[in-house]
């Protein structure tokens, strides 16, 4: 997903948007914002690969001496961003035509067996998912079965949603991002057990939610259009969705070792990963994504690199045809031409579900190539397709990985080959990573830039310096504060905004009666830059009604994730906290571990803040409305198919034994426990433990079990089927 750690799946989740105003990271991984790879001269690459070969374990290769001089210093660069973000694994393929010229997996898919990658271990590819379910769709428009520009609720007659305009949702609209769906169901997507009802639960949440924009106004990147193919390929075809992708897909193109999660995985047949332990030794537990489209699939870069030259081809892979060649280019056009779009962006000129059809590095060396990402919390992936050169490279790997970094390795694999088939001459330059001369900003250009700016993910305050008018600083959001600037900027002749000695700059710009914060940085293996809308610029509103004001600083627990979600296991992630933006009036900040931080408006209803912001490409994606519900005595918080329950008002348990009884909705109980010591639970189809700042402390699934309280006031979540007793005994 993509840009997926529910704390973010960009493609289940983009990290890059906030990375770059800020040097933070969202999500599991830090998006790059600068290249990630140095340019390793080819003269240098072989002592590179030979003084890393000991600390970083390469698996088995198949290589072709013609690409000796690429393979060489992919090498380097591989093992070179491994050392760099500490990863477990990647594993890679370049394929040119029909014949790979090189596969290989660098470091430990298994620490404990000391197993490098095999050609045949599989990875997560996150949303690079999209692209089968892509051309499963495609391959219904070819047999004349499905219209792109029919309503989808021709196919998905219980498609519904709040506002009626979700009557001109067309099935292209699912592909190329332009739905106006507020954007990902992160609620139970992510765990450890596949959950067949997740589809489902998107399309519940979607009939109660508005559109965040006019269907096909713009393209913002959406997981959950991509989910709901899942409910139209079966209603098409008859079979579900993997049934279909498996008959259609990969068992043609011969991916034997493309699989669904919807079973765990034999050990040793996946490449684990090591984000949970410190030292991380510990590996994970097999990660699952529920949608399947938009960022389930496991595969290998061998299969994934079949595909690739399936579409490079089109749509025929030595001899099997699997798509037409009509088909194929449909995807492949440039579908953000047709929409709201006043800052085009290279890396990501939607296709039908493509990130880009115009990828950027390739690009600025003269090359047409389409490029697709995808992460998850675990798992990143790159798959990269130039056609007119007919080379295809994928790059999967283990978090604190990036799609970006898979990208670009991917990118800089295919220019290597370019050089060793004779169709380039030399690598490009890289850009000097430098700013022009300063200029004196007048009073309406710092004016003009400076504010809060709100985006996916965060908000950001741009104010002069004290002391400094020339100077401006960029502040985040940090818990109802503006943080400590993490950029200070200064214009420039150019009439841009940069740091003192960087490349990376910031202008302005009004489109669509909006003011849009655009940056632009140097990107990929650093020998182009890319511009970006980041942020919408906020206009102060009426003050925050008294109904509005009593809710600022309060927290709510999340009361209906499944209990497989991996979102149970991180500190305080299931907690939402409402606060307010200082000298802004008129919006709220709410903060929560699937969302990270999205401002609404909250001048027009005292139970309803609304998500507002429209950007495209990726700067509006997963925004939801916050509403306030009425429960007996209590205000319940709904943020998209998620409900929270408020903190202060858990109920505390009695030392001795205790009889809790999940209720008829099925939500989770919470109970706060009276002193430190040793807790047993009975009955309960799970629970987790939790310290007084909501760390988590300890979890289990049996019945009976014991925890131990570390202190007085700890907090117990307590799961079952409605109905069902539980029996807690409390220090």
């Amino acid at each position: 997903m993509r840009h997926i750690r529910p704390t973010r799946v960009r493609g289940l989740l983009p990290a890059l948007l906030v990375a770059v105003l800020l040097l933070l990271p969202v999500g599991g991984a830090a998006a790059q914002t600068a290249p990630i790879l140095e340019a390793v001269p080819v003269a240098q690459a072989a002592a590179t690969a030979k003084a890393t070969r000991a600390a970083i374990p390469s698996g088995p290769a198949k290589t072709s001496p013609k690409y000796a001089r690429t393979i060489r210093d992919g090498r380097a660069a591989a093992k070179a961003l491994l050392r760099k973000t500490g990863a477990a694994s990647l594993s890679l393929t370049l394929m040119s035509g029909n014949t790979v010229v090189w596969r290989q997996g660098f470091g430990y898919a298994d620490k404990a067996s000391a197993t490098p990658p095999r050609a045949t271990t599989m990875y997560g590819i996150g949303s690079v998912s999209k692209m089968p379910a892509t051309v499963a769709t495609m391959i219904l428009v070819d047999r004349g079965l499905v219209d792109l520009d029919a309503p989808l609720t021709r196919y998905i007659p219980t498609f519904t949603m709040a506002d009626p305009a979700y009557r001109q949702v067309t099935v292209r609209m699912l592909l190329d991002h332009s739905s106006g769906f507020p954007g990902s169901e992160y609620a139970n997507v992510m765990g450890y057990t596949y959950l067949p009802g997740y589809v489902d639960q998107v399309l519940g949440t979607l009939a109660g939610s508005r559109l965040k924009t006019t269907p096909g106004y713009m393209s913002v990147y959406c997981n959950d259009g991509f989910t709901l193919l899942e409910k139209l390929v079966r209603n098409v075809s008859g079979k579900s969705f993997a049934q279909f992708a498996q008959d259609e897909i990969f068992t043609p193109l011969g991916m034997s070792h493309s699989k669904y999660p919807l079973t765990p995985f034999a050990d040793g047949t996946y490449a684990k990963c090591y984000t949970g332990s410190i030292p991380p030794t510990v590996p994970n537990r097999q990660e699952v994504v529920s949608t399947l489209a938009s960022g389930g699939l496991y595969s290998t870069p061998s299969d994934m690199a079949k595909f690739g030259a399936m579409l490079m081809n089109g749509g025929v892979y030595r001899g099997v045809r699997i798509l037409s060649r009509a088909a194929v280019n449909e995807m492949a056009k440039d579908q953000t031409v047709r929409s709201y779009n006043p800052v085009p962006a290279n890396f990501c000129r939607y296709g039908l579900g493509w990130d880009s059809v115009t990828e950027p590095g390739l690009k600025a060396v003269g090359v047409t190539a389409w490029m697709k990402g995808g992460d998850s919390s675990d798992y990143h992936a790159g798959l990269t397709v130039a056609p007119k050169v007919k080379l295809t490279a994928v790059v999967t790997g283990v978090a604190p990985l990036s799609s970006e970094d898979c990208e670009t390795l991917a990118q800089r694999m295919i220019m290597r080959a370019m050089i060793d088939k004779g169709q380039k001459r030399r690598m490009p330059k890289r850009l000097p990573q430098t700013a022009p001369k300063t200029k004196t900003a007048t009073t309406a250009q710092l004016n003009r830039m400076s504010g809060v700016w709100a985006m996916y993910g965060q908000a950001v305050r741009i104010a002069p310096k004290p002391g400094s008018p020339q100077l401006l600083t960029i502040s985040p959001l940090e818990d109802g504060a503006w943080g400590e600037p993490t950029r200070v900027i200064r214009l420039r002749k150019n009439g841009r905004f940069y740091e003192k000695g960087a490349a990376t700059n910031w202008r302005t710009i009004k489109a669509g009666g909006r003011l849009y914060l655009v940056v632009n940085l140097p990107r990929g293996y650093g020998h182009y830059t890319d511009d970006v809308i980041v942020g919408q610029k906020l206009a102060a509103g009426d003050a925050l009604s008294a109904a509005w004001q009593a809710r600022l600083g309060r927290v709510w627990l999340n009361a209906n994730e499944d209990f497989s979600s991996t979102l149970w296991t991180g500190a305080a992630t299931m907690a939402l906290k409402i606060q307010d933006i200082p000298d802004m009036p008129g919006y709220i900040a709410s903060t929560t571990a699937t969302y990270g931080l999205e401002v609404n408006d909250a001048t027009k209803s005292d139970t309803l803040a609304a998500m507002f912001l429209q950007i495209p490409g990726f700067g509006s994606r997963d925004l939801n409305d916050l509403l306030i519900e009425t429960k007996g005595a209590e205000e319940w918080v709904r943020f998209g198919y998620s409900v929270y329950r408020p903190m202060e008002s858990v109920p505390a348990l009695s030392a001795g034994a205790n009889t809790v009884t999940i209720g008829p909705e099925g939500y989770v109980e919470w109970r706060q426990l009276p002193n430190a010591g040793t807790v047993t639970i009975a009955g309960a189809g799970g629970w987790w433990l939790y310290d007084n700042a909501l760390d988590p402390g300890g979890s289990g699934s049996t019945s009976p079990a014991t925890a131990d309280a570390p202190a007085a006031g700890c907090y117990l979540a307590l799961f079952g089927a409605p109905g069902t007793i539980v029996t807690v005994t409390a220090p």
